[in-house]
């Protein structure tokens, strides 16, 4: 499942370039992600895996960030921020009562607070890291609100595509029968 999950995020990733590569506001930040939908959906679904393989996904995405001064750094802080930041989301709704580990509580407003309460967390993270870690010369709180917007926007398309997949082949399922 781990590495089901991080090929599947590199596609996502990939797809994201191709279709919104126009959309972007800085290097690493874009008005639409449809990767962070993907982390969603990994990790509400397969948990831990789903961590693990969007930690791996990102890494491959990142081998060529290595070799630039602090890449090291910068790769292995960012990486952990993306793969492990929507598990730290779940297991913190989880903790409060908000999800279950079937998901079957879960509603679409729970649904609509993960997807909001982990843009808020991956945008500041990534923000920080580079400001504050990293010092790349940015400004966090100007650069944070497109990659919070990003990552809100392409979670909610890939979750939204997602359902109407789900209704459509029940549909298709009911008819064949």
């Amino acid at each position: 499942m781990v590495l089901l999950s991080a090929f599947l995020f590199v596609s996502f990733f990939r797809l994201n370039d191709l279709l919104f590569s126009a959309l972007e506001h800085a290097r690493g930040i874009n008005w639409i992600f449809l990767p962070s939908g993907f982390r969603v959906l990994l990790v509400l679904v397969l948990g831990w895996p789903g961590a693990l393989g969007i930690l791996g996904g990102t890494f491959w995405l990142d081998q060529e960030r290595l070799f630039e001064p602090g890449g090291w750094l910068t790769v292995l802080v960012t990486d952990l921020a993306s793969g492990f930041g929507p598990w730290l989301i779940k297991r913190w709704m989880e903790s409060r009562g908000w999800l279950d580990d079937h998901l079957q509580s879960i509603s679409v407003q729970r649904l609509l607070n993960f997807v909001l309460l982990y843009a808020v967390f991956n945008s500041v993270a990534h923000q920080f890291i580079r400001w504050y870690l990293l010092r790349v010369d940015s400004q966090p709180w100007l650069d944070v609100w497109p990659m919070f917007i990003g990552d809100a926007l392409g979670a909610l398309v890939v979750l939204y595509a997602m359902k109407y997949a789900l209704v459509w082949m029940g549909r298709l399922a009911q008819t064949r029968s």
